[in-house]
């Protein structure tokens, strides 16, 4: 049976392909018929124009002159110059110094007592006196602020003289306390050439 099949194709196998060509000649005709013939586009070449060229003749002019135009008035140097009243120098001040080893802030702060001790202003040292001994004025209970007072060492240490310079307690018992504090502190005994001053000093108590 499958011998037959195979014979039967063989044999119709040339009449497929006459048919399957007369199909494609078919197709190939019926479009060039009904399709618009197709025709191939010019092909446009630029065209540029030819430049035009003028010649314009240009008249002979004169040679310019070799003279300069006159150059602007330039003022005089002494017209712009204002006299300046010249100012008087000041007067010289001499500071007579008593010694050679004494410097001028060390005669500014200083003064004479009646005694015939001379009293400095501490701000007048090269160097800050420092407190030997410092005794804490007692606390009082509800009170802030600061008190500042300026103090006068003796020769010994000890405070000899007081002044009040600030107070923000507004508390006479904070005070009491500062001026007993103060008298019972020492400082720094100074001596200058040899000899013991006395010196102000400022001091701040601060009760928190």
């Amino acid at each position: 049976m499958k011998k037959v099949l195979y014979n039967d194709d063989k044999f119709k196998y040339p009449v497929h392909l006459k048919i399957g060509i007369a199909i494609s000649l078919s197709i190939c005709i019926l479009f060039f018929l009904f399709c618009p013939s197709l025709k191939q586009g010019k092909k446009e070449v630029p065209c540029f124009p030819e430049p035009i060229i003028t010649l314009v003749d240009i008249p002979n002019t004169n040679k310019l002159s070799n003279t300069a135009p006159p150059m602007p008035a330039v003022p005089a140097i002494s017209a712009l110059l204002k006299p300046i009243n010249e100012p008087e120098p000041l007067q010289d001040i001499e500071i007579k110094v008593s010694s050679k080893s004494e410097t001028v802030s060390d005669v500014v702060g200083k003064s004479k007592q009646g005694n015939g001790i001379d009293i400095y202003e501490a701000s007048s040292f090269q160097f800050i006196p420092r407190q030997i001994l410092e005794v804490v004025p007692q606390k009082v209970d509800g009170v802030k602020g600061f008190i500042k007072i300026r103090v006068l060492v003796g020769i010994d240490g000890y405070v000899k003289q007081h002044k009040i310079l600030n107070n923000t307690t507004n508390s006479q018992k904070c005070l009491d306390s500062v001026l007993e504090a103060a008298y019972k502190s020492r400082w720094q005994p100074i001596s200058i050439e040899g000899e013991k001053v006395e010196y102000w000093i400022e001091k701040i108590y601060t009760f928190d």
